[in-house]
């Protein structure tokens, strides 16, 4: 079986340095660029990452910060600040939108590969599910997907240990983190870290085919 290769977005508006990054990036991950944040945000929207890799300086209307806020706001993602600039007022700025990390230019191949593989280790939750007596325990992101059936809601899991648990997709909702736990239908909940595509109001992840309601 392949190994897995965590996916990194590049956004740096500065071509040779976004290609030092992805050269540097490239035997540990899976690196993609974006030269500005509209293009990351379109690739955000429409792609799977797991972290992105950020220079506050872009050129355009909106910097670094503007699309730290925008995945803070929708995503959920770790990010990593690059930058040259080391100014109180750009640091306070930094420190409030809670990046994983920030390294300042240029940036060292092992401190960038250090700094993305303990953001990403810190991702991988312990996800704690109590229901009455019974405490079960899964990881993040070995949940596919949930799939609810009168008064029981049946985990899939990749590794294939399945769970059947007596409660409902709505306080599941409350104790999964939402960057993997996204309720797509009225009994159905997916892990968007495993959607492999998405058709008009069809979703798939692995074998399996879900509708998705407009409701949801």
């Amino acid at each position: 079986m392949t190994e897995h290769k965590s996916r990194i977005l590049i956004v740096e508006d500065e071509v040779l340095i976004a290609f030092s990054l992805k050269k540097m990036l490239d035997p540990f991950f899976s690196a993609e660029i974006a030269n500005d944040y509209e293009e990351a945000r379109i690739l955000l929207s429409h792609k799977l990452f797991d972290l992105v890799l950020i220079d506050i300086s872009l050129s355009g209307e909106k910097t670094g910060l503007d699309l730290a806020n925008f995945i803070n706001t929708t995503l959920s993602l770790p990010f990593i600040f690059t930058t040259a600039l080391t100014d109180p007022s750009t640091l306070e700025k930094v420190t409030n939108l809670k990046p994983a990390a920030y390294l300042s230019k240029p940036v060292e191949s092992v401190n960038l590969i250090t700094a993305i593989n303990l953001a990403l280790a810190n991702q991988d939750a312990i996800i704690k599910i109590e229901i009455g007596k019974q405490i079960y325990y899964f990881q993040s992101k070995d949940f596919l997907f949930a799939q609810a059936d009168h008064i029981y809601v049946e985990i899939y899991l990749k590794s294939g240990k399945d769970q059947v648990l007596r409660t409902t997709l709505s306080y599941l909702e409350n104790v999964f983190p939402p960057k993997y736990f996204k309720r797509i239908n009225r009994s159905v909940a997916v892990n968007p870290y495993h959607v492999s595509k998405v058709i008009n109001d069809k979703l798939f992840i692995e074998d399996k085919v879900f509708k998705i309601s407009k409701n949801f």
